[in-house]
């Protein structure tokens, strides 16, 4: 029994894993198309890049080596969207590799003198780079590499690596290549690396909560609701859950008629046919202004989720989200009790 239970859980872990992936790539060419804002958390850039790389090549005939700098910066940055940066990488690697070999992946801090980057300002970055032994890039290609829809594949679409551009570009970094036919080539994302300060406060965040009081919660998905109020209960919240934006209003004003206090609010962005987010946020913000409230959306791009402030948010959170990123959330904004 215990042995089944286990590989259940590893299971559903994987399943979780490979949705979450599915979602970071779903976006790309929404990334590409709309110019989606960056949605960034401080974080170190590892072990994420080695999950990416490791999930990548999951199953491949192509294995990895990594070095990576142990006290490594940390970076601000849209771990959706940079996922697709290593994803696509790694994938050029691979394709460049059709009869297998190793993928070597450095990560360095890196600071740039005044004019030691024609793209970067002086500073520190860290730096990420992907080295393949594969058939290499011919000379005439490297200018166009980041080109959109530019491609030397049958069956490729050309939007992989001009998104990746473009997302780094949007991060504040950059993105080069150097590569000789027949020698392999290396790809090399450099980020801008937090201050000590930033990266000091950004560290002290936990992944565990604890708070009381009642939180509202309004999705017109019922197992998303389900799912949030099951993680706020398990951090001491008693979750309120509704469908509409107007539904979460009336409960607000049902509350404060009683005198009893509603300690927090999670607003989906989008309901179809009913008041979202964006509206009920408005309303409450009349009622009640100083209520902390939270927006979650899969709708990565949109301009609310990049800069909730904006539209009377507090913060906002990418769907699907686990309880983890909840409690970071809620670190940040609420005061959690002893």
């Amino acid at each position: 029994m215990e042995r089944s239970a286990k590989a259940r859980d590893e299971c559903l872990d994987r399943a979780f894993a490979a949705i979450d992936r599915a979602r970071a790539l779903t976006q790309q060419l929404l990334t590409f198309a709309k110019g989606g804002v960056p949605v960034k958390t401080v974080q170190s850039l590892i072990p994420f890049v080695r999950d990416a790389v490791q999930f990548a090549l999951s199953g491949s005939s192509v294995s990895c080596r990594f070095d990576i700098e142990s006290d490594l910066w940390q970076s601000d940055f849209d771990s959706n969207q940079m996922g697709q940066v290593i994803d696509n990488i790694v994938i050029n690697a691979h394709q460049a590799m059709p009869n297998g070999g190793t993928i070597d992946v450095q990560a360095r801090n890196v600071e740039l003198a005044e004019t030691e980057s024609p793209i970067l300002p002086k500073g520190k970055y860290v730096r990420v780079s992907v080295r393949d032994s594969g058939i290499g890039i011919p000379k005439e290609y490297l200018s166009r590499l980041f080109d959109p829809f530019f491609t030397t594949k049958p069956q490729g679409h050309g939007l992989g690596l001009s998104t990746c551009y473009s997302i780094v570009t949007r991060h504040g970094g950059c993105i080069n290549v150097e590569s000789e036919p027949g020698q392999g080539s290396v790809f090399h994302v450099l980020l801008p690396a937090c201050d000590s300060a930033y990266v000091a406060d950004a560290t002290k965040a936990k992944t565990t909560h604890t708070g009381s009081g009642v939180f509202v919660v309004m999705d017109d998905e019922r197992v998303i609701r389900d799912a949030i109020g099951k993680m706020l209960k398990s951090f001491g919240y008693t979750p309120i859950l509704v469908n509409s934006g107007q539904q979460a209003i009336d409960y607000l004003l049902a509350e404060l008629q009683a005198s009893r206090k509603v300690v927090g609010m999670m607003f989906d962005l989008t309901v179809p046919g009913e008041m979202g987010g964006k509206d009920a946020a408005v309303e409450v913000r009349r009622i009640c202004p100083d209520i902390p409230i939270f927006v979650a959306s899969g709708y990565a791009d949109d301009p609310v989720m990049a800069q909730p402030g904006k539209f009377h948010f507090n913060a906002s959170i990418c769907k699907p989200f686990v309880r983890d990123d909840l409690a970071r959330l809620l670190n940040t904004h609420l005061h959690s009790r002893p």
